[in-house]
């Protein structure tokens, strides 16, 4: 998987994934990310030159090599010239044995990733058929969405105009 990111976006996907962990209370000092297990999940994007697509099998390490969290990455990209979000939409952590600790759950949007989308990537991931689409369903774009759409249009200059020209002769006719 990440043999097709080409260095600049693996390190940028890195970058992310790993600051994404200070979300969970982890701090990500000495950690690495493992993809040598990883299976594409079907979102794709191009970006700094290579192809992401989301994956799970995704293994966070320590520098003795110790698998200590797995999860599934996936993203938000509008494509072209917006930003890239990268973020855990599954986080678990490794106890001993085979036990795990669920740290994220859900297959939604965190919180912490849509309070930082600029207006552009939210309104692009509420577009039907939209290059990020994949997260139109999800309850915090739903949510932003009637916000969008509840707030009455702006009215155009020349109807206000309009109106005032005639208001007088409306007010007439009902006499």
């Amino acid at each position: 998987m990440a043999f097709s990111m080409g260095n600049r976006l693996r390190a940028e996907v890195e970058r992310q994934l790993l600051l994404d962990l200070t979300h969970y209370g982890i701090a990500p000092d000495g950690l690495w990310v493992d993809w040598s297990d990883t299976i594409g999940e079907g979102h794709c994007t191009d970006h700094l030159g290579g192809f992401l697509e989301a994956c799970s099998g995704l293994r966070v390490c320590n520098a003795a090599g110790e698998v200590l969290y797995d999860g599934w990455m996936d993203f938000v990209h509008g494509g072209d010239a917006q930003p890239l979000f990268v973020f855990w939409l599954f986080l678990d952590e490794r106890l001993a044995g085979d036990e795990y600790r669920e740290l994220k759950g859900d297959p939604h949007l965190p919180p912490h990733v849509w309070a930082a989308l600029p207006e552009s990537s939210k309104r692009l991931c509420g577009k039907r058929g939209e290059y990020d689409a994949a997260w139109q369903d999800a309850p915090l774009v739903l949510a932003w969405l009637q916000t969008q759409h509840s707030a009455p249009a702006p009215v155009p200059s020349w109807s206000r105009q309009l109106f005032k020209f005639l208001t007088p002769w409306l007010k007439r006719g009902k006499k």
